[in-house]
């Protein structure tokens, strides 16, 4: 799984949050993701055509391992309480992840179902973000059905500079971890970001290390 949750509280967190983009406006972010053998680059965005709603695509590739593979997603998350500093919020978020192997041509299909809740701290620049849900996944040998569990805290330090650390479940209730910077360069417009933790599916064997950038246009 590399795309998937595909509504993002601001890269480079994993955990959804309960909010979306503002009306007519895309969130695009790009990044790259390195581990010990395996590179994987990644896009996703999102847009909000409804006000409360958004619909996301995500596409990556994979790199190495001799498993490279293709990524593809769709997703759409809502929102029926949106957070603020003094009260918390909730939606709901669906997305499906497809994946390839080149080598055989395998296929693989992630299912994600899940509620999402943002809670502001007592601090008004601090938030946790908590995750619960289904997560289904199919390949020609494998099909796992789990609880799907995710928390972040989301710190901003000033208007620019943000920190985060999370973890979340994967395929077979593994749980991984995520420490998180990011740094807008334009306000409301460019942000970059790099996280350092475990590779997905692990806690302590592997270490992963992302690196990237979003925009969010308006239309």
């Amino acid at each position: 799984m590399g795309l998937m949750p595909n509504g993002y509280a601001g890269r480079p967190i994993e955990t959804d949050d309960a909010s979306v983009t503002a009306l007519r406006t895309c969130q695009l972010d790009f990044w790259t993701e390195t581990s010990l053998e395996v590179r994987q680059d990644n896009f996703n965005g999102g847009c909000n055509f409804l006000g409360n709603g958004e619909f996301s695509l995500g596409l990556g590739a994979v790199h190495g391992n001799q498993e490279d593979q293709t990524l593809s997603s769709l997703g759409y998350k809502h929102i029926f309480k949106h957070f603020t500093h003094s009260t918390a919020g909730y939606g709901l978020a669906a997305s499906r992840e497809w994946g390839r192997l080149k080598s055989t041509n395998e296929s693989s299909q992630e299912t994600l179902l899940t509620t999402i809740a943002s809670v502001p701290l007592s601090s008004e620049d601090s938030l946790l973000h908590l995750n619960l849900g289904y997560l289904q996944y199919r390949d020609q040998t494998q099909h796992d059905n789990s609880i799907f569990k995710a928390a972040a805290l989301d710190y901003s330090l000033n208007e620019r500079i943000g920190f985060s650390v999370e973890t979340y479940s994967g395929v077979e209730d593994a749980l991984s971890w995520r420490i998180g910077a990011r740094y807008t360069l334009i306000p409301d417009f460019l942000q970059i970001d790099a996280s350092y933790g475990s590779d997905y599916g692990t806690f302590q064997n592997a270490r992963a290390f992302t690196l990237g950038f979003g925009i969010t246009p308006g239309f």
